[in-house]
């Protein structure tokens, strides 16, 4: 499980058989473990209409649930953002769907290995470690492609 916000450990046994129970669990699991506009602009200590603004611009990623804005954790960096997070979302489809979303960030990608790597990164582990931003970017942009 992604200790990022995105899954939820206590996902009810049945699930695991079940697609679309499983998919809403983790879809709970995601809204609940994400920061609402408020939170998200008391951590970047900026006003919330920052916020709003950002996630219209795709510069942050959030989900619009009840009327309201809630950002994954995934893309969060004490006290910041991810570096290059804002390129790598608006290289992303506009209409993936959150979970799409989710696992593009947090699931091991073929292209982003460097040469003594034991294995693939992440995006999300990509841009975290501080690796170029535009390796991300064409990841991401291959998804349009696809």
């Amino acid at each position: 499980m992604c200790a990022v916000g995105a899954f939820k450990d206590d996902t009810p046994a049945h699930a695991e058989d079940d697609p679309l129970i499983r998919s809403q669990a983790q879809y709970m699991a995601l809204l609940e473990e994400s920061l609402s506009a408020a939170q998200a602009a008391k951590r970047l200590r900026v006003d919330v209409s920052r916020v709003r603004k950002r996630l219209r611009e795709r510069s942050l990623f959030g989900v619009k649930h009840g009327g309201t804005w809630r950002l994954p954790l995934l893309q969060f960096k004490r006290p910041l953002v991810l570096p290059g997070l804002a390129r790598a979302l608006k290289a992303l489809p506009a209409d993936l769907s959150p979970m799409d979303v989710v696992d593009w960030f947090v699931l091991p990608e073929a292209d982003l290995q460097l040469e003594g790597d034991e294995a693939p990164l992440s995006p999300r582990e990509w841009l975290m470690s501080g690796r170029p931003v535009d390796v991300v970017v064409a990841v991401a942009r291959d998804l349009t492609r696809a």
